[in-house]
């Protein structure tokens, strides 16, 4: 099944909203198997939408539209793909008793426009829309199904995986091809180093393997295709590639699919009943708002301190001057102090500190833009490793947070290694 995505809305082509329903629908099409051919954006005009809905219902056998199902008179997506297809328009009563349900919810009158949304093309199959008054459709004549969906993507998430993505799977059936994936997350390894570890894995037959470049991270994404019958080999064939990637990269593997990096050291913190706090210069922060963007943060969060200058360093932390002076504030030993003093401070049994050059100026030859030094205090000891980041400020930032999670994330593991050999 061929598809193509219309996004209606003048602000999509203003540069004011981001299109993310797009990049959604698409992820959602290729797990079904179904091909996404084209991203039509298109502005509020009458005459610019028919031309690009004609086009899409023309060359696609699955056309998904979002946007143009207010109650405005610009909002014509339903009342055009009832035009291309040579349909008339029908009140749904249902549609339109939810309408007035959700005002009175509300306790306000519902302008009479609103009813303009309870009209659909003659056959359409309707969409709730339990969060806001707009409902949406699919249509299926002549071979072709239209599905259309809400602009908000917090409306059209919902509607399409609770009522449209049911409907899709039935259109498809059983016997057509599906496409399960599974995302390999790594860190601390480039491309080419991967796909030189990897080497024949690469192209092995009947599964498609594709390293993809996020800003701090690696993914390694594999796919393998099979109807809904046989979807059990398909997720053999993926278990058993992960296995052998897992053995060849070892740690460099922090998680898999939905997992993130600061999603397994929270939860792994929380499970060993441990508690961390943090030191920062060059992340300002970021590190302490990426631990307490996890639920639960408070079970393993202390707090932290952002010394971004010196005089912070040495006050609050407790670094001592001569280490600032004959080191620099960028240094392992400076790193080391900070994590030193804050896990003092807090009474923590982890601590992490960072300090570095983010750039895109202070550097120097012995001391370039994007080298970082992460510190951590535990138990065990004090150290500090050293990194050097490249890519723009933002990204050496990122990458900075990502080494000191990841750090942690080792140090555990590492522990349980030795708890494990000293019981053996």
């Amino acid at each position: 099944m061929k598809a193509e995505i219309v996004a209606t809305g003048t602000e999509l082509l203003l540069g004011e909203t981001l299109n993310t329903s797009a990049h959604y629908l698409t992820g959602k099409m290729s797990s079904l198997g179904i091909e996404v051919d084209y991203h039509t954006t298109v502005g509020d005009n009458p005459e610019r939408l028919e031309q690009v809905l004609r086009q899409g219902i023309g060359r696609s056998d699955l056309l998904i539209t979002t946007g143009g199902l207010g109650p405005t008179a610009d909002d014509l997506t339903k009342e055009l793909v009832a035009k291309v297809l040579n349909l008339k328009m029908e009140l749904d009563t249902s549609s339109l008793d939810q309408i007035k349900q959700f005002f009175g919810r509300r306790k306000a009158p519902m302008p009479l426009s609103n009813e303009k949304q309870a009209y659909f093309p003659k056959g359409s199959k309707i969409l709730p829309n339990p969060i806001g008054t707009a409902p949406g459709a699919i249509i299926e004549t002549m071979g072709k199904t239209v599905i259309i969906l809400p602009g908000p993507p917090f409306e059209m998430r919902p509607m399409f995986d609770n009522f449209a993505w049911p409907e899709l799977q039935r259109i498809l059936g059983p016997q057509s091809e599906r496409m399960n994936e599974r995302v390999l997350k790594v860190f601390g390894m480039g491309e080419s180093a991967i796909e030189e570890v990897l080497g024949e894995l690469m192209s092995l037959p009947n599964l498609t393997m594709a390293l993809l470049a996020k800003r701090a991270e690696m993914h390694i994404r594999l796919v393998a295709r099979s109807t809904e019958t046989k979807s059990g080999e398909a997720k053999e064939a993926l278990k058993r590639a992960e296995e052998e990637i897992r053995r060849r990269l070892g740690d460099k593997v922090f998680g898999c699919d939905q997992e993130t990096m600061i999603g397994i050291v929270g939860q792994t913190l929380i499970n060993k009943h441990l508690t961390i706090a943090t030191a920062e210069s060059c992340t300002g922060g970021l590190l302490g708002a990426a631990l307490t963007q996890e639920p639960g943060s408070s079970d393993f969060y202390l707090g932290g301190v952002v010394s971004y200058s010196n005089s912070l360093k040495k006050g609050i932390l407790g670094v001592r001057e001569e280490t600032l002076n004959t080191f620099g504030a960028v240094s392992e030993e400076v790193a080391i102090e900070m994590a030193e003093g804050i896990r003092s401070k807090t009474g923590s049994d982890l601590a992490i500190s960072t300090t570095g050059i983010a750039g895109p100026g202070g550097g120097s030859d012995k001391k370039p833009v994007g080298l970082v030094f992460v510190g951590f205090a535990t138990p065990e000891g004090v150290h500090a490793e050293k990194f050097q980041f490249y890519g723009e400020r933002e990204s050496v930032r990122q990458l900075t947070v990502q080494a000191a999670l990841n750090g942690v994330r080792q140090h555990i593991l590492s522990s349980e290694r030795r708890q494990q050999s000293g019981d053996g």
